[in-house]
């Protein structure tokens, strides 16, 4: 019985490791690439796929919100759509914000601006993407339309 609960374990671990999204390319690894360095502590994560870049510029502090390109994470409060998407935004918060802590680098390529006026970015702790570093969490997942955001609310 013992020998037979090894292999039922892997397996779990396998197929729960095989729905985990590929990491995705560095895009400012490639040549000619625009991206931005800065270094982690400039940033704050205010949820795990929206950031904001504090500089200080002679006219004060310039404030940059990044929107996540193509990943979204669970909401909180009124934005969460129940409250088990609440929970795990709650929680996708904190996770952010360790990894911010463990990293020296952000790295972001920017793309325009959102509707609410955020810049949209590809954005890389220490080279690795931000979003797929919370999806080995289960705290993004990609999204692949902007017409239909991932649900939370299974």
């Amino acid at each position: 019985m013992r020998n037979a609960l090894i292999p039922l374990s892997l397996i779990v671990v396998a197929c729960t490791q095989s729905d985990l999204p590929p990491e995705p390319e560095n895009l400012c690894d490639q040549t000619g690439a625009r991206c931005v360095n800065a270094p982690v502590r400039d940033v704050l994560a205010v949820d795990g796929d929206t950031f904001e870049l504090q500089r200080l510029t002679d006219r004060g502090t310039e404030r940059i919100r990044l929107r996540l390109i193509g990943w979204d994470s669970p909401e909180t409060g009124d934005s969460a759509g129940c409250a088990a998407e609440n929970a795990l935004g709650q929680k996708v918060e904190a996770r952010a914000r360790d990894l911010f802590a463990d990293a020296q680098t952000l790295t972001f390529k920017p793309e325009g601006l959102d509707r609410f006026g955020r810049t949209r970015a590809h954005v890389y702790l220490d080279g690795s993407h931000i979003g797929w570093l919370l999806a080995q969490d289960g705290l993004s997942k990609p999204w692949l339309s902007e017409t239909v955001k991932p649900t939370w609310c299974d």
